[in-house]
């Protein structure tokens, strides 16, 4: 089959595709949207938790009336301490936060899972109308080539007085109906490609027609 080109601007996004086996830009969207939402799940069950803190303290004090005692009158002060706290009375606020959380993270799951779907089925869909539109066009040529060749045979009979101008002028129209027909599948295998090379970067659900 004769090649359709894919005009400029869209033959140089070719190379940049990542459609049919690699992933889209509304599904990655959709995939950075579940990583903050299992951030903030991570961060509403942490909140939960007790904390412990640890620390230490370090200071030289002096005894003495003087402003500034002498120095055999300062003594080390060394201080370590740790600390835990546990949140005990919240008032259901922390709770309520993990349940929002989850129910975030719940959804963005089932929109990813749905975006990669939808992606799928656009996938298919592009090369389902780019393979019935190449099928039409190649059936198209075929008519063409008939219908070319019956015009020469109607020629033939006409300068040989076997067949009359209406005859001639019936096979002359047939091979320009072919030609139109074959230009139309021509443009359906064009846009066919075009929908094929820009899918990565078009809405979900554009694949479908």
């Amino acid at each position: 089959i004769e090649t359709v080109a894919v005009p400029a601007p869209a033959a140089e996004l070719r190379a940049a595709a990542d459609t049919l086996g690699g992933e889209r830009a509304g599904v990655l969207a959709t995939a950075e949207e579940l990583r903050a939402a299992e951030g903030l799940h991570r961060a509403a069950v942490g909140e939960a938790l007790p904390v412990l803190s640890v620390g230490t303290d370090y200071a030289r004090i002096g005894f003495g009336d003087e402003v500034v005692p002498a120095w055999d009158r300062w003594v080390n002060d060394w201080t370590v301490y740790a600390r835990l706290s546990v949140p005990l009375f919240t008032g259901g606020r922390l709770a309520g936060r993990r349940d929002e959380a989850r129910a975030d993270l719940r959804d963005a799951e089932l929109r990813l899972k749905s975006a990669r779907e939808l992606s799928a089925r656009d996938s298919v869909a592009v090369l389902r109308d780019r393979t019935a539109a190449e099928a039409s066009w190649e059936a198209s040529r075929g008519v063409v080539s008939q219908a070319a060749r019956a015009y020469e045979i109607a020629e033939v009979r006409f300068r040989e007085g076997i067949s009359t101008q209406t005859e001639l002028s019936d096979s002359r129209l047939g091979l320009e109906d072919a030609r139109a027909n074959e230009a139309v599948a021509a443009r359906e295998v064009l846009v066919a490609r075009l929908r094929e090379v820009l899918l990565p970067w078009l809405p979900l659900g554009s694949g479908e027609r």
